[in-house]
């Protein structure tokens, strides 16, 4: 006999989303943020990376696309590249992937020259600035003028970066997911409202086809460590939030944290309800760094990667050694509506809707839909 799964596991049926979504406006807002009135809707984070641009590689990387051989262009040090990096301690030989900091010489990898690039101006310095391509806005992102060249990450979206794709995958399928809510008097408007960030108890549920699964119900963790409360603006259909900190604990193999200092975002609704957006602000370099300088994928050139981001860094200067700690950096995101229910009681937080924020389904801009699967634009 066939076990019958849960709500809680589940997609939910129409009939029940509506009566969820009618309970909805009258239950509390998870950890004690209430409004009677309010109306709250729920998203699981199903597609996240860092944003890249990679349209045109002669552009960004004229030496790359100029090369005969890639290993001119990236090396890690092993024994099939050209280049050998040394590292030393005391005076001593030690493994430079281990010690990428103590390495002699910087292996001066190329680094992005294009224009163009994801993100949002963060205040950053004027000769830094990229152009974003949807909003035509001057953005600060130097963690894509550092790894813009890399192999690995020249994709354009909805193209997962190759470095990101496995990883990414893995963390779905084994780890908490991260949860959005946005709240407010009326998400059919223009209007304030409040954007929560949690984690859930459990992984995300994959559909059929193997993507991640729209309407099913998971439990908040209730945990503070990654309970952000953010207040925000819905305008012309697209989601902001007031300038805030943003922090999330990750899972390996993915990040360690999704940490953002002077954290921005933009986001809107595609069909089905799904948001598309980005998330920029000023993140621990070293801490986005481990993840590909510890298992650098396809003969990533992790010693370049971590000397690039090193000298790229914008802000927050080390009081002793003068250097950088964070770098501005963009992801992008994808999320599905999903219910979320309190651990202590069950209770429906937040429902699923394919409606529009705002009223309004927007559609991703052309130049993102005309990557192919290698990231070359078609």
């Amino acid at each position: 006999m066939m076990t019958q799964r849960s709500p809680r596991e589940t997609k939910m049926p129409r009939t029940l989303r509506l009566a969820a979504a009618t309970a909805g406006a009258f239950l509390p807002i998870v950890f004690g943020a209430s409004a009677a009135s309010a109306e709250t809707r729920g998203y699981v984070v199903s597609w996240f990376a860092v944003a890249t641009n990679n349209p045109d590689t002669p552009v960004n990387c004229p030496q790359q696309a100029a090369s005969t051989n890639k290993v001119d262009a990236y090396a890690d040090g092993n024994q099939d590249r050209r280049r050998r990096d040394t590292a030393l301690l005391d005076g001593k030989p030690v493994p430079a992937a281990n010690y990428p900091d103590l390495v002699t010489k910087d292996p001066g990898m190329e680094t992005v020259v294009g224009k163009y690039a994801y993100g949002f101006d963060l205040g950053g310095s004027e000769t830094n600035k990229f152009i974003d391509p949807e909003t035509h806005e001057k953005v600060d992102n130097q963690l894509w003028r550092a790894i813009g060249c890399v192999p690995t990450f020249q994709y354009t979206p909805p193209a997962l970066p190759y470095s990101e794709t496995a990883p990414w995958g893995a963390m779905i399928d084994t780890s908490p997911a991260y949860t959005i809510q946005v709240t407010g008097n009326d998400l059919s408007k223009d209007g304030p409202v409040t954007v929560t960030l949690d984690r859930t108890l459990r992984h995300l549920e994959r559909d059929a086809a193997g993507g991640v699964r729209s309407g099913v119900t998971y439990v908040l963790d209730p945990s503070p460590r990654s309970h952000n409360v953010l207040t925000g603006e819905i305008k012309n259909g697209v989601l902001s939030i007031k300038p805030a900190f943003i922090y999330l604990v990750g899972n390996m193999p993915f990040y360690p944290q999704i940490d953002l200092q002077n954290a921005h975002m933009r986001i809107h609704s595609e069909q089905g309800g799904k948001l598309v957006g980005y998330w920029g602000g000023y993140a621990d370099w070293h801490a986005w760094v481990y993840t590909f300088t510890a298992r650098p994928g396809a003969g990533a050139d992790n010693i370049g990667i971590y000397w690039a981001l090193k000298k790229m860094a914008d802000v927050d200067p080390d009081p002793k050694t003068g250097e950088n700690r964070k770098i501005s950096v963009t992801w992008r995101l994808e999320a599905l509506p999903a219910f979320f229910a309190t651990n202590a009681d069950g209770k429906i937080v937040a429902t699923a809707s394919d409606e529009g924020l705002g009223g309004k389904i927007l559609t991703t801009p052309a130049t993102q839909k005309t990557a192919s699967a290698d990231g070359v634009k078609k």
